[in-house]
């Protein structure tokens, strides 16, 4: 894996199609930000007088025009917004990941170490699951690894409620253990659900404020307790303080970490005048971020 630098920003930022698409954004941008506005007015005016059209028909029917049209409008409207924005963001991330000697890949992929812990980790009654921005690449040892954000709900319409939002950092330990530990935030007068049978409530009684914030259960609680030494415990404090929510399974071959944060490897707001190269910063900082993230738990881990 290439460690990043300011040089390697300078050589993907000069070389084509990210040098044109940096030199182009703002062109674009302007010219999707006038579509917009276009198309919502419009969208606007023409839904609201087709609505009053069929609220003469049938009360029920307007209700219906209006709600579909103002979000037809909507998708419409930002969809100028939505071609500029990946016009910059897909080719930066590529050259990114091409430059670190990882693949990329947008969107429509197997989220890597997750689809066999998904229960453990977050339950089995998820309703919608969305995966983003997945890199993937190897350490130079061999071992792979990947990282990609992901988007996890329960419930639909009014009821819809998200479990997690962030980045999940998954990578190979080379070990095969047999045996299982799943690391969660507390969950207080609910902590005597167990993620998985023949696990055991691991204590951590010399790290109170890791006791207090985080649940650990393991198929083998000694193992547990080697696995997640002092360093690896202060380091999930540390991104739970910032980020909010930390979850972990440890098991077979891989190691899975999510983490919860906000939306990254962005190109900024189409609605605001930004410099390309600084929109490509904002990028590269990020892939920057989530691969120190990465590296630092897999240290911690050992």
């Amino acid at each position: 894996m290439t460690e990043f630098t300011a040089a390697h920003f300078e050589e993907i930022c000069n070389a084509d199609p990210v040098k044109t698409q940096i030199e182009g954004i703002e062109t674009a941008r302007s010219a999707a930000v006038k579509k917009f506005w276009m198309f919502l007015v419009g969208g606007i005016v023409a839904t609201l007088v087709l609505a009053v059209l069929a609220f003469n028909a049938a009360e029920f029917l307007g209700g219906i025009v209006f709600v579909v049209g103002i979000a037809g409008t909507f998708i419409l409207a930002l969809g100028p917004l939505e071609k500029a924005r990946r016009g910059l963001k897909q080719p930066v991330l590529e050259a990114l990941a091409a430059r670190g000697g990882m693949e990329y890949a947008a969107e429509r992929f197997e989220p890597p170490h997750y689809i066999g812990v998904r229960k453990a980790l977050f339950g089995g009654w998820l309703s919608e699951e969305t995966f983003t921005d997945l890199f993937r690449g190897k350490f130079d040892d061999g071992k792979s690894f990947a990282i990609y954000e992901a988007a996890l709900s329960t419930g639909s319409g009014k009821n819809k409620q998200v479990i997690f939002q962030g980045q999940m950092y998954g990578f190979e330990t080379g070990k095969g253990s047999q045996d299982t530990t799943v690391i969660t935030p507390d969950k207080g007068l609910f902590n005597f659900f167990k993620p998985g049978p023949g696990m055991q409530r691991v204590k951590f009684d010399s790290n109170p404020e890791f006791e207090k914030r985080f649940e650990v259960y393991s198929t083998n609680p000694s193992i547990a307790m080697g696995l997640l030494g002092s360093q690896l415990q202060n380091r999930l404090l540390e991104l739970r303080g910032r980020n909010g929510k930390v979850f972990g399974f440890v098991g077979g071959n891989e190691v899975l970490f999510a983490i919860t944060g906000g939306n990254r490897f962005e190109p900024g707001s189409m609605f605001q005048s930004t410099a390309g190269q600084q929109r490509a910063k904002m990028m590269f900082d990020d892939v920057c971020g989530a691969i120190a993230v990465l590296k630092e738990l897999r240290a911690a881990f050992g």
